[in-house]
């Protein structure tokens, strides 16, 4: 097929068919509970300097909660939501203390890893058991809940634009870039432009320059470009299929 219908004939099709898919890492959009919290006089966002907690409560104390599971990073620690059903092969895990967790709890309760509680790593908690056996474990503090400092936030907001233009003026070099060495005929470079246009990385979504440059990779012989044109074709007909 010319290449020039085929351009027109996918253009076409990709107006009834959904784009390619993309992946967002769920950390980068995910809020945490009771994000803004005060730790010894001073306001801080939980998830800076923060750590994930999860576990079964096993004990509540006078001046807090001790939990046996998992802390660590975000997303890395894990406790099912419902617990272990099989005995059998429950995970041994370790025991830590939570203070100044806000929220009325029972004993036995579960905080899954789906939840995504986070605090903040203190150092060691030693305490006397009900046998009188003096016990020290790792400690979190919760912290109390508030409003944003400003500040911080003013400072947070900042970073986050200055990222942002870092990473633009980042894209646009590329984009430059992947240009140059697409015109010169490099497949390799005409697959990542079209994946740039097609996506809007670097540049405004242009479905009709990506499809150009997705075809120009596939007659050179670039097999991802090759598959997701017939992932194209193949998306376009089905919903076709389904809107007469």
């Amino acid at each position: 097929m010319n290449a020039s219908i085929r351009l027109a004939l996918l253009a076409c099709l990709l107006s009834c068919a959904p784009a390619l898919a993309q992946h967002t890492d769920w950390r980068t959009t995910f809020v945490p509970y009771d994000p803004w919290r005060v730790v010894d006089g001073q306001t801080n966002y939980v998830k800076l300097h923060g750590v994930e907690f999860c576990g079964q409560i096993m004990e509540i104390m006078h001046d807090g909660i001790r939990i046996e599971g998992e802390w660590g990073d975000l997303g890395r620690p894990y406790y099912p939501p419902l617990g272990w059903q099989d005995d059998d092969h429950r995970k041994v895990y370790n025991d830590y203390f939570v203070t100044n967790f806000p929220y009325q709890v029972f004993p036995g309760e579960i905080f899954g890893s789906d939840k995504h509680l986070m605090a903040w790593y203190t150092g060691d908690y030693t305490y006397k058991t009900v046998h009188g056996v003096t016990r020290t474990i790792r400690k979190l503090d919760y912290g109390t809940p508030s409003g944003p400092n400003p500040i911080l936030l003013a400072a947070m907001q900042k970073q986050l634009q200055d990222a942002k233009e870092k990473r633009r003026e980042s894209d646009l070099r590329t984009m430059a870039e992947l240009q140059r060495y697409a015109t010169n005929g490099d497949s390799s470079a005409e697959y990542s432009l079209a994946y740039h246009y097609m996506h809007g990385v670097g540049c405004d979504t242009n479905q009709i320059q990506g499809l150009f440059w997705l075809i120009k990779a596939s007659a050179q012989g670039n097999i991802q470009a090759s598959n997701d044109l017939q992932q194209i074709e193949s998306s376009s007909t089905n919903s076709a299929d389904f809107h007469p």
